[in-house]
């Protein structure tokens, strides 16, 4: 009962610490060290460990996983593609798009405004919300500055675009990719589900947004005039990382004929991407001869990597398996079906609920939580309520960062990002666009699946 008790004081403890990430003195130092998202999991482990309430087997299926759910697993799909992804920006693609899409929309703020929605949709779908969010800001902001133009309705709309589109794909949201591999949905049994619920969000979405903020989008701006064509570091690499990315989608795709474990198809395109970038990173050594240069594209790609969210999710789902071994998901599981015990209750029970709760755990340890809970056997629901739950917390998980800017580690990023710029957003100012436009979005998502599933 002790040890139960400090799993869940050390897991509400990481969750805080994620949240606040406090800077603290190193001993006998004048140096400080930030615990961040990264190290707030580890410390969680190491007290767990420290105070005898874990055992190393739990560790091991915090990090093997069973047949259910393998964490490691999880975790090369996702770094795979973000290898991919952020070395297909190092050849100036995105930004390359991005200039396309101002140079489209000419004077007019309102096109603008549409098409960085329409933009940030587009390449969620093919990359993950998350590189979306952390490349296209960036950009918006030297946009906006340019043209003395507001940045708020934009990057409000690049944010919510790409959190609501990432639920469409397996690959776009790294909580996608649990819930699918949990209960067992090839990439296009996914797509068959979500898709539909996925573009009547993106649709409410946009028209809610356009509601909100119709009056603080200008008719017309000056825009800035830039050659596209400026942008593009690396034509070749473009074309080269795009045959990839599309190569290894078609992979994931068909992965139910090939007979292979789906991470290995992302692995081994990375690994092809990788080489062509150490390549030209020895390449341009050799050619420099000692001269100063530009960081290589490999530099800038390492550097970029989401390396944090390693430690975070393994740390997360051993926490989660101390909860299994204490006991206690047994009971929560239980409770859980009685409150999700036929299909409209479940899909709209889920879908607002786990939105809800990712922004107290954030969205990422919120899904490891649900997903075991609804792969426990105390879980005892109907077959079509049984589909519901699971589904339903995709869209949670996804619509859920919108709500505030806790909702997901992306959130909090995005905001930092801005801040470091000189554009500040308050988590009150979020909140309030969030819970203007979300429950709504979420409600219709919740109906287009629960007609999904019942008719």
């Amino acid at each position: 009962m002790i040890s139960a008790a400090v799993s869940v004081a050390v897991f509400i403890a990481v969750i805080l610490l994620t949240f606040k990430q406090p800077s603290c003195k190193i001993p006998f130092s004048a140096k400080r060290f930030q615990i961040d998202y990264g190290i707030a999991p580890l410390i969680g482990v190491v007290l767990l460990l420290g105070t005898f309430s874990i055992s190393p087997n739990v560790i091991f299926n915090g990090v093997i996983g069973d047949s259910v759910i393998q964490p490691f697993a999880i975790l090369i799909l996702f770094m795979s593609l973000a290898y991919i992804c952020l070395s297909l920006d190092a050849t100036g693609l995105f930004d390359y798009l991005a200039i396309r899409t101002v140079n489209a929309a000419g004077t007019s703020g309102r096109k603008m405004f549409l098409y960085f929605f329409a933009l940030s949709s587009f390449l969620t779908l093919f990359t993950s919300n998350d590189i979306v969010i952390l490349t296209l800001t960036p950009i918006i902001y030297y946009f906006a500055k340019s043209t003395k133009t507001d940045p708020i309705p934009f990057l409000i709309a690049q944010f919510f675009a790409a959190n609501v589109w990432s639920a469409a794909l397996y690959t776009g949201n790294p909580t996608n990719i649990i819930v699918a591999q949990a209960n067992n949905y090839s990439f296009l049994g996914y797509l068959e589900w979500m898709l539909l619920p996925t573009v009547v969000a993106g649709t409410s979405c946009l028209i809610l947004l356009w509601l909100v903020f119709r009056k603080r989008i200008p008719a017309r701006i000056e825009a800035p005039k830039v050659a596209a064509n400026s942008a593009m570091k690396d034509k070749s690499g473009a074309i080269f990382g795009s045959v990839c990315l599309v190569a290894c989608l078609v992979g994931i795709s068909l992965n139910s004929l090939m007979g292979i474990p789906l991470w290995q198809i992302p692995l081994a395109f990375s690994a092809i991407v990788a080489a062509r970038d150490i390549l030209l990173f020895y390449s341009s050594r050799r050619k420099a001869k000692g001269k100063t240069t530009n960081n290589p594209a490999l530099v800038q790609i390492l550097k970029r990597m989401p390396w944090k969210i390693v430690p975070f999710v393994l740390g997360l789902f051993i926490m989660v398996e101390s909860f299994i071994a204490a006991g206690y998901m047994d009971f929560f599981a239980f409770t859980l079906s009685t409150k999700l015990s036929e299909p409209l209750s479940s899909t709209f029970g889920m879908g607002f609920f786990s939105s809800t709760v990712a922004n107290l755990l954030s969205n990422q340890p919120m899904t490891i939580l649900f997903t075991r809970l609804l792969q426990n056997p105390a879980f005892i629901v109907s077959t079509q309520t049984e589909q519901a739950g699971p589904l339903s917390l995709v869209l949670g998980s996804n619509f859920g960062a919108n709500l505030t800017l806790i909702g997901s580690l992306a959130g909090l990023m995005w905001r930092k990002l801005l801040n470091d710029k000189g554009v500040f957003i308050s988590f009150k100012e979020f909140s309030k666009y969030g819970l203007l436009i979300m429950p709504a979005v979420i409600f219709f998502a919740c109906l287009t699946l629960f007609l999904q599933i019942t008719l």
